[in-house]
């Protein structure tokens, strides 16, 4: 009797005492997948999906360095000249605030080998229409 109160009391001890994981969501997977990679300057060709003027959606050649947006298309990076254009840092960053934010809509695929987003739409609020945005991240080098 006492050496089953006694592995009672232990099985008691050792099932208490497991904790229970989550599983890592897709951002973290992959996030963690690119940052192991320790990448911080590369080349990527960039596009945006809007409701904007054709400029702004226009496939852009983008160059980083040191985690900074040096280059696009050839020219110094201006932020007025060069709206929207984002780091693969940014986009994480913009995919876990909208996940934060719990938007209506949020669908992001990676990429399979390094965990880069290579295509992300947001629609913040399903009642106004033409905010949605795309953004897509193509032909990566480092």
């Amino acid at each position: 009797m006492k050496s089953y109160i006694l592995s009672l009391l232990v099985f008691s001890l050792l099932a208490c005492s497991e904790e229970k994981i989550e599983p890592l969501s897709d951002f973290e997977l992959n996030k963690n997948k690119w940052e192991a990679l320790g990448i911080d300057s590369y080349i990527y060709t960039f596009q945006i999906s809007c409701f904007c003027i054709r400029e702004a959606t226009l496939p852009k050649r983008v160059q980083v360095i040191n985690g900074k947006v040096v280059k696009v298309d050839g020219a110094p990076y201006d932020d007025e000249e060069h709206w929207g254009v984002q780091t693969i840092d940014q986009l994480f960053d913009m995919i876990a605030q909208a996940e934060k934010d719990k938007v209506h809509s949020l669908d992001v695929q990676y990429n399979l080998d390094k965990g880069y987003p290579s295509s992300v739409y947001i629609d913040r609020d399903e009642m106004i229409a033409d905010e949605e945005m795309g953004y897509y991240v193509s032909d990566l080098s480092y």
